[in-house]
């Protein structure tokens, strides 16, 4: 009897700054690599290597980004600055984590191909780490999520998503809500109250009076476009990050 030979397979990339498959990663039998050209622009695609710390693209290795940040993630400093926080956008809440980085420098960051420029595309993967708790998970030994909660005001349009976020060193709950609108440049985070005591019926209140503001909408305008009849909050599934993020992952950081 003949055995079948077992086919090893590589991840490889496209390299073409120009084409829109250019972060887009492909397994392929290991044979074809050098060979394999990309579908839309037709270059060679070149292989590529992916773990926790590093990405490597034909024998070049760079540290990755999102792992210098948990690396030097600072949760003292963390502890000391939050409760300044009350409420902004995505963004600003992002920047406060990131002067939590110890020796964090934006002109550091480089994208896929060792250049700058690209800040924006990791600002908005960190801004999804943070809307739905995942970045914090990555310190287990720090931070617990107690419950999260979801409130749908307008399907696909606007809705409200939270956590109770339980910081293990100071015994505090901080309850987090993230406003999603229809444009991403309306999304926002708020930091609704900082307690030493987590009681799930005094939480749905307090996620239930943020919505009050829509309510209080469809009184004063009777005839708007969207009915702000806002659902009270109710317990959910953790939140799963989107699976839109390819390019941010493969951000680097260059280490002075």
């Amino acid at each position: 009897m003949i055995k079948k030979k077992q086919i090893k397979y590589k991840l490889v990339t496209c390299v073409n700054k120009e084409c829109k498959n250019k972060f887009a990663s492909l397994k392929i039998p290991e044979v074809l690599v050098g060979i394999q050209k990309c579908q839309i622009c037709k270059n060679i695609m070149l292989s590529e290597s992916l773990n926790n710390k590093k990405i490597t693209i034909n024998n070049i290795s760079r540290l990755k980004l999102i792992y210098y940040i948990y690396e030097n993630f600072d949760i003292k400093k963390f502890h000391k600055v939050i409760d300044t926080y009350k409420n902004g956008m995505i963004d600003d809440f992002s920047n406060l984590i990131l002067k939590c980085v110890k020796g964090f420098n934006f002109n550091n960051i480089r994208n896929q191909y060792g250049e700058k420029g690209d800040e924006d595309i990791f600002l908005e993967y960190i801004g999804a780490l943070l809307q739905t708790g995942e970045f914090f998970l990555k310190f287990k030994e720090d931070f617990k999520i107690e419950k999260y909660f979801i409130s749908i005001v307008v399907k696909d349009a606007l809705w409200n998503e939270a956590y109770v976020l339980f910081s293990k060193n100071n015994k505090k709950f901080r309850l987090l809500l993230a406003h999603f609108g229809q444009h991403g440049g309306q999304d926002s985070i708020y930091l609704i109250s900082t307690k030493n005591k987590f009681v799930l019926n005094d939480t749905l209140e307090e996620l239930n009076n943020f919505n009050q503001q829509y309510r209080n909408i469809d009184k004063e305008t009777l005839k708007s476009k969207y009915n702000l009849n806002a659902p009270n909050f109710r317990v959910c599934k953790p939140f799963k990050l989107w699976d839109t993020f390819n390019s941010a992952k493969k951000f680097t950081y260059i280490i002075n």
